[in-house]
């Protein structure tokens, strides 16, 4: 009989750890075909990790769809005999492969097999060799802890293989539905291995398929989001198998309570609590209690319990301390600037311990973080000039008191080690954190003199929120060095610039598609904008040009993609747009097509990029991120933008307010394709130099290290090569 083939699925959020698994498969001794299933990462990293291995296919998802539908699409994608699933925390040893699918055979009833992984600082020790299960289906890993020698005498096979490192037969995981996708992660193993073992199909252990784990690095042990998605699971299985019989309850509630009672007191919150709760009001009872199982071999509640005690306290420590609790509070929902300069930063924060992220709604940051954080909702928003409609001054006034009260709840109930305030514009939050004495650390991304518009009134204000800034933070993090020497004199020990990274994730566009979304022809010079709408970044400027440009180029088309911010003034300013574009009989060459998603389809469609902006601008990212999409730029020089582009090399830039002077660079790279392509060079030679994901982690972890002293580990901000151990 000839050996298997063999599709191996890894899911992943980002590239942190997935460099050593590809290594170790690469050098596995079977053939087999790799997918790398990118769950929503944003940087870019994945693929560019992913092209250095000829063999590895990269499937890309465009948010964290979870775990189970992760591996669900990977499994569909495949087309080996075999599935073999295996999480982006573990490291292979060369046979693992050939070893995991060997004894598949679903003709002889195995459908199943579970590989054991060492654990990853002390290889001598187990950390899963499958799964078991109780009576009431709470699940541990099987033999976890026990030394790797009690496997030279043979042991049973467990019930089930871990998600972590398991082989399926590839035809019935697929006719079984694989994972039940309302399991966004955990349990959705225990509740695969269930259905097989319902059909007939049993599991064996492949003890020769050996690998380390790095046992809770997605998420932390014992962070909120971690507790949660568990305990949903746990709550979800309960009910779906119906366990909670008048036989079974009391054996329930005393090893859930005792769990979630654990986490409370050690982890510091009842994130558990809450996911056992959400799960079971999600879960429908349409299966009939596993009653075949009872007579398997099991451990007791006293022994699960001390083996999970056991882990934990080998997880303690081994930390270098207990793991990092992190509160982020964003002032809009949306994706901006912050969101994505931070977005990795933040996702290493998670990876120290766990991570709540606050957002004034549901939005797009909640979309790009759910699936390392858990998302909380409040109402309150950023910090502007006080308007008559909500009381003026003194409604102002009271919003920020009703705001401080709180951010100070809200920072009790979470107890974070660590409060990341991801803008100057919400004091509210900074002062409640010093109020309540936990290490602030503020990400500044705007400038307080705004060139345009600042009058005396609001340049005192500025400068007043510039010293407030200083002294309330214990760390500042500034996107330029232009917005770090508004803190001279004021800043905290603590001040690192750091430019916000530019993934190469931004030349992955569909530009065909969005020209066909808007009516826009393909052979149509098409200029594009994209930001907030608002009086500052000078979208008007760039309409007023419009006329100069049509009439030497009349086939051209103007897109501005975004929304106004969530203030009277900037609707307004919508609404003059729009006036605007009808004074000037432009409704058919400039589209408002609002808020897009796919940003990289607009750089993709585009023929200029223009960032028209009046007021001071902070960093400015559409530049380079066009580049990367092989688009050139046009900028006005204001703020930062000259510390980071140069006229000529990287950028055409302009003064603000003139659109005599925008239409003709416009005009000037539309008539010369050499110009717009050694702009775009240029673009990314700096992005190269200055602009690197890698660059900008290191200078965050230094502002976080910093600003916490030795509170935080001094670990690698990736995950740390895997110890020697022996194979076999």
């Amino acid at each position: 009989m000839s050996d298997p083939s063999v599709s191996v699925v890894v899911p992943t959020v980002g590239a942190a750890r997935l460099g050593p698994l590809l290594d170790s498969l690469a050098a596995q001794t079977a053939a087999h075909q790799a997918i790398v299933v990118d769950n929503g990462s944003r940087d870019g990293s994945v693929a560019a990790l992913c092209e250095r291995h000829d063999t590895v296919e990269v499937l890309r998802l465009e948010a964290n769809a979870g775990y189970s539908r992760a591996c669900n699409l990977g499994a569909q994608r495949g087309d080996g005999d075999v599935l073999v699933l295996l999480n982006d925390d573990c490291v292979c040893d060369p046979g693992f492969i050939a070893a995991i699918a060997a004894p598949i055979d679903v003709a002889g009833g195995v459908a199943m097999a579970a590989g054991v992984m060492r654990d990853w600082t002390d290889p001598a020790l187990i950390d899963s060799a499958g799964m078991e299960l109780d009576r009431t289906l709470l699940v541990n890993d099987y033999l976890n802890g026990e030394p790797v020698s009690r496997l030279d005498g043979g042991v049973a096979d467990p019930i089930g293989p871990s998600g972590a490192a398991a082989a399926f037969d590839r035809a019935t995981f697929l006719e079984a539905g694989g994972f039940d996708e309302r399991l966004f992660a955990y349990w959705e193993d225990v509740d695969l291995v269930l259905r097989l073992r319902r059909r007939g199909y049993r599991c064996t252990l492949a003890a020769g398929a050996r690998g380390v784990h790095q046992h809770s690095a997605t998420l932390g042990s014992g962070s909120a989001r971690k507790n949660y998605l568990m305990g949903f699971g746990r709550g979800y299985v309960l009910r779906k198998w119906r366990v909670l019989s008048a036989g079974r309850i009391a054996g329930v509630l005393l090893r859930d309570g005792v769990l979630c009672a654990g986490q409370a007191v050690v982890d510091r919150n009842i994130a558990g609590l809450r996911g056992r709760l959400d799960g079971y009001r999600a879960a429908t009872p349409v299966e009939s209690y596993p009653v075949e199982l009872e007579s398997a071999p099991q451990a007791g509640a006293a022994a699960n319990l001390i083996r999970r005690v056991r882990r934990r306290s080998r997880l303690s420590r081994r930390s270098a301390g207990r793991p990092l609790r992190t509160l982020a509070v964003f002032h809009l929902a949306h994706t901006s600037g912050p969101s994505r300069s931070l977005e990795a930063e933040l996702t290493w924060l998670a990876s120290e311990g766990s991570l709540d992220v606050v957002v004034p709604g549901p939005g797009s940051v909640e979309e790009a973080l759910g699936g390392v954080a858990e998302v909380l909702h409040r109402d309150f928003e950023a910090l502007t000039a006080p308007s008559r409609g909500r009381g003026g001054l003194s409604g102002t006034t009271v919003r920020l008191w009703r705001e401080l009260r709180a951010f100070r709840r809200l920072i009790r109930d979470r107890r974070p080690d660590l409060v990341v305030v991801v803008t100057s514009m919400l004091p509210a939050a900074s002062i409640a954190a010093a109020f309540e004495r936990v290490p602030t650390l503020i990400y500044c991304g705007e400038l307080f003199d705004r060139g345009y518009g600042t009058g005396p009134i609001r340049a005192i204000a500025g400068r007043g929120l510039a010293a407030l800034t200083g002294r309330l933070a214990d760390g500042i993090v500034a996107c330029s060095e232009a917005v770090a020497l508004q803190f001279a004199g004021t800043a905290p020990s603590v001040l690192e610039v750091v430019y916000p990274p530019i993934s190469d994730s931004y030349g992955a566009g569909d530009g065909p598609a969005f020209r066909a979304r808007h009516g826009i022809a393909a052979d149509a010079p098409l200029l594009a904008t994209a930001g907030y709408l608002t009086e500052g970044r000078g979208q008007d400027t760039l309409i007023r040009a419009m006329p100069a440009v049509l009439a030497a180029a009349p086939r051209s088309r103007l897109v501005i993609a975004g929304e106004p911010f969530p203030r009277p003034q900037d609707h307004a300013y919508r609404r003059y747009l729009v006036d605007l574009i009808a004074q000037l009989e432009l409704q058919d060459a400039v589209v408002l097509c609002g808020f897009v998603d796919r940003i990289v389809d607009v750089y993709a469609a585009a023929a200029v990029v223009v960032n028209p902006a009046r007021v001071n601008e902070a960093f400015g990212r559409v530049p380079f991120e066009a580049a990367i999409a092989g688009c050139p730029a046009v900028a006005t020089r204001v703020g930062a933008v000259p510390e980071v582009l140069r006229d000529g090399d990287s950028a055409l830039l302009v003064a603000p307010d003139q659109p005599a002077e925008l239409a003709a660079a416009v005009l000037r790279l539309l008539g010369d394709e050499r110009l717009a392509a050694d702009l775009v060079a240029g673009a990314r030679r700096v992005v190269a130099d200055r602009l690197t994901p890698a660059r900008s982690l290191a200078g965050f972890r230094r502002a976080v290290e910093a600003t916490l002293g030795s509170a935080v580990p001094k670990r690698a901000a990736t995950a740390p090569q895997p110890p020697a151990a022996p194979s076999g």
